[in-house]
Parts: structure tokens; sequence; C-alpha cells
């Protein structure tokens, strides 16, 4: 355990440079830029609201890229995968998340405390919207080791979105403060944080086999034979 500590310390530093930040410096920016309105130009609560969940999904769309490995196919470590990808997660969902938190401190700042949505729940929202991206692209990463694999994770978060849009609205996971079924709705989010983190704890082990090895050769032309004068003495 130590010794598994000790590399996470030394890994902390290279991954951190490897990390792709582009993506979740664009989603914080975008994110910032889409909540400006509801403060500055006519202070809306039902519209920082929604840009508050807005944020928390391009948050986690941003995140998600850090999750795939250029070098994994290339590179024999002395670490395991699973020790790397929780790393990587850490280090990019930190900044994601404080980002948020951010956001929604301005929010109550200029709106007032309440204005918005209860705090807790708010947040519960925020980090399922976020790691469901995440969680999407971890997957894939266990299949293909190229940035495009990290689409999954937008690709993920757009497909669940579209689906509660299908919901009728007194059930709707979008409800608005105030409506008789937040309670109820928000239990329903309370069960996405142990889905994702299962999901997380099998996506970021050992790498996926995508095939076993084939070899056309029969046994007999796989025997390797050894010639008596190169056999150092």
């Amino acid at each position: 355990m130590m010794l598994r500590a000790r590399q996470g310390l030394l890994l902390l530093r290279p991954l951190a440079v490897a990390v792709p930040w582009g993506p979740l410096a664009l989603a914080a920016g975008l994110s910032a830029l889409i909540l400006l309105p509801a403060l500055l130009d006519d202070p809306a609560p039902a519209a920082a609201l929604l840009e508050l969940r807005l944020a928390a999904v391009l948050l986690g769309a941003g995140a998600s890229f850090a999750m795939t490995d250029g070098m994994a196919p290339t590179v024999v470590t002395a670490t395991p995968r699973w020790l790397r990808q929780w790393l990587r997660l850490a280090i990019v969902v930190l900044p994601a998340a404080l980002a948020w938190l951010a956001l929604h401190s301005i929010a109550i700042a200029v709106l007032g405390s309440g204005a918005t949505a209860p705090a807790g729940d708010l947040a519960v929202e925020a980090i399922v919207c976020g790691f469901t991206g995440v969680a999407g692209a971890a997957v894939a990463a266990r299949y293909r080791h190229t940035q495009t694999a990290a689409l999954a994770g937008p690709l993920t978060q757009f497909t669940l979105a579209t689906f509660t849009f299908f919901i009728d609205k007194q059930h709707s996971p979008w409800l608005p403060p105030g409506s008789p079924n937040w309670s109820t709705v928000h239990r329903y989010w309370l069960l996405g944080l142990p889905i994702i983190a299962i999901t997380l704890l099998l996506a970021n082990r050992g790498t996926w086999p995508l095939r076993r090895p084939s070899f056309r050769q029969t046994p007999s032309q796989l025997r390797i034979t050894i010639e008596p004068d190169r056999i150092s003495r």
C-alpha cells in the first residue's frame, strides 16, 4: 500500500503534464460565458439554475478527455493501469469541481441564497451530470487509446439527457425548485451516484482485451530450436 502511494505521488506531475487540459479549459470558459447573462443583464434564478446544470455537463465533458491514455499501448510501465486511471481522474476532477463551485458561489452572491435550488440537491445533480461523461469515457478507454474514445463521454451525456426529455414533466429530473415532486425526483438522482461509482470501478481496472491472440502457425512451426554453437559457456 505504501509502495502504491509513493508511486502515485511520483506519477502526479508527469500525468498532470500529459493530461489534455484544452477541453476542460474550454468547458470552464463556456460555463462562465453562459452564466453571465443570467447574472448581469437581467438576474433570473430560473435561467441561472439551467446554466449551472449546463455547466456541470460541460465540465464533465471536458474532464472526460483525460481518461484516455495515448501512451498505454506503446509503453510498458511499472505501475498498474488502475492507479494511473484514478490519478488521471483525480487530477481533472478537482479543478472541474472547483470551477463549478466558483460559478455556483457567484450565482448565490448575485441572486441570493436559495435563489437557484437547494445546494445539496444541486450538487448531486452536478456530480451525476459531470461524472456520467467521465464514466462513459473511462469505459471507452478500455477499448481504444485515442482521443476519439473520449468523445464517448459527451455522447453518453447527450444520450441520457435526450432520454430525460421524454419523461413527463411531473417526474422530469430538470424540475424547478419548489416543485411538489422535487424530493422524490432527487432520490433518483442519488441512485445515479452508486451506478457511476461501480462503472468507474469496473472501467478503471486492467486493460480490457479486445481479442485473443491467434497464430496461423501450427505448434510444430512454433518450436524454438537452439543451435549448440550459439550457447554461451
